[in-house]
């Protein structure tokens, strides 16, 4: 991961941590600290710019927090650039809508759109716009939104996302179960969705169980080692270096207890890289 982080800045950065995700400093701190001089964590909403190149640690949805945004997104060297379609989950529902099919068999090789199909979860673009009597939302099989607010527990094996650019975009914030709340709360947070389009999209998708898995933990409380069956969520890291090679830097695993649904770090969960 030093090595990988390194090799994005030949003469180093500056580090730029938001408030927002001020969780993420001290990290942010110690691998300065390892990589040396030329590295340096400031405060994304005080930092002035100047000559060096940056590392973006905030999200985009926080720009208006940072003065230095604009300039930085009209031509500052910075890493991630600012992309923020993204950052955008409309995408994994827009893959599956029928209407684009063909553009998306046209733009990708066949191979990678097969694959694409096998691990993106079924969605849909919680648009409120009125489908005609004469059409349904494939799979569910109803002509609105206010229909699948309805649905049983059975049906609503659902998951809710708030699509991207909004502070509840990240960390499972935003992000409703339907078989895990009253029908009720799903009825109210379909409804919400809908009057939230213009400003924040949301997409729904078909809820999946992951595998689970068996794996050691220490007890912090006992001192024992314990095993813990959980689920989990892999995050890759690759660095594209100057000469734009990429290379896979490192794999953390974020392992939760089995009962939970939503896979992010949490205090009852674990996180350990992979070899």
């Amino acid at each position: 991961m030093l090595e990988g982080f390194s090799s994005l800045f030949e003469d180093g950065a500056d580090i730029l941590v938001s408030e927002e995700s001020g969780d993420y400093r001290p990290e942010m701190a110690w691998l300065a600290e390892q990589l040396g001089e030329k590295f340096s964590v400031q405060e994304a909403e005080k930092w002035q710019a100047g000559d060096r190149e940056v590392y973006r640690f905030f999200e985009l949805f926080d720009w208006e927090s940072i003065p230095s945004a604009k300039g930085l997104a009209a031509g500052g060297k910075i890493t991630p650039p600012f992309k923020p379609h993204f950052e955008e989950k409309l995408w994994l529902a827009l893959f599956w809508s029928p209407s684009l099919r063909k553009i998306w068999e046209s733009e990708l090789r066949g191979s990678h759109f097969r694959r694409l199909r096998e691990i993106i979860p079924f969605g849909w673009v919680v648009d409120p716009r009125e489908i005609p009597p004469h059409a349904a939302l494939p799979r569910l099989e109803v002509s609105s939104w206010d229909e699948v607010g309805g649905f049983s527990q059975k049906e609503r094996r659902l998951v809710l996302k708030i699509s991207g650019f909004n502070e509840l975009a990240w960390g499972s914030r935003g992000v409703t179960i339907g078989h895990d709340i009253s029908s009720q709360e799903w009825g109210s947070a379909l409804s919400q969705a809908q009057a939230d389009f213009q400003s924040k999209p949301s997409i729904v998708q078909e809820f999946q169980e992951t595998k689970l898995i068996e794996h050691p933990y220490f007890d912090p409380q006992t001192g024992e080692r314990r095993i813990m069956v959980g689920r989990v969520r892999l995050c890759p890291y690759y660095f594209v270096d100057s000469s734009g090679k990429t290379k896979l830097g490192g794999c953390l695993a974020t392992i939760v207890p089995a009962d939970k649904k939503k896979i992010h770090g949490m205090r009852d969960g674990v996180l350990v890289p992979c070899m």
